[in-house]
């Protein structure tokens, strides 16, 4: 009963969080407009579903947690949803171009692991959507 109770709440802050640190570059770096279109865009898909699912499943998770909806739907749909944002994370990640990669500023030097704690990130949510769906089924 604990993980039924814990998963979503975790599952949101893990959204809530990768929405903030995949958008961060966005915020952060106001020069090199160009670059940061290329750095998003990277790979087949980019990387802007995740930001959108992320933020959708904040709201989904916690839709369970309000009893608004039946968490067994809802463990559903987040273990899809969780696994997506994963996949989309994970390709967009090893799909940056390293001449991409290096060619923001000095003062952006972070932007080198950026994309390795935003697949962390996306690692805790699908983990957390996957919890929470062993605990409700």
């Amino acid at each position: 009963m604990e993980r039924e109770r814990i998963a979503p709440y975790i599952g949101a802050v893990g959204c809530l969080v990768l929405a903030v640190v995949l958008s961060a570059p966005y915020f952060a770096i106001t020069t090199q407009t160009q670059l940061l279109g290329d750095y998003y865009s990277a790979g087949p898909l980019g990387v802007i579903g995740a930001i959108f699912l992320a933020t959708l499943g904040v709201v989904i998770f916690l839709s369970s947690v309000r009893g608004r909806a039946d968490p067994e739907l809802v463990a559903g749909i987040m273990l899809v949803v969780g696994v997506a944002i994963f996949g989309i994370t994970a390709l967009w990640a090893v799909s940056i171009d390293s001449v991409v990669l290096f060619s923001f500023p000095s003062n952006a030097s972070w932007i080198e692991y950026h994309r390795w704690v935003s697949l962390a990130v996306s690692g805790v949510v699908a983990a957390a959507a996957g919890i929470y769906a062993a605990a409700v089924y």
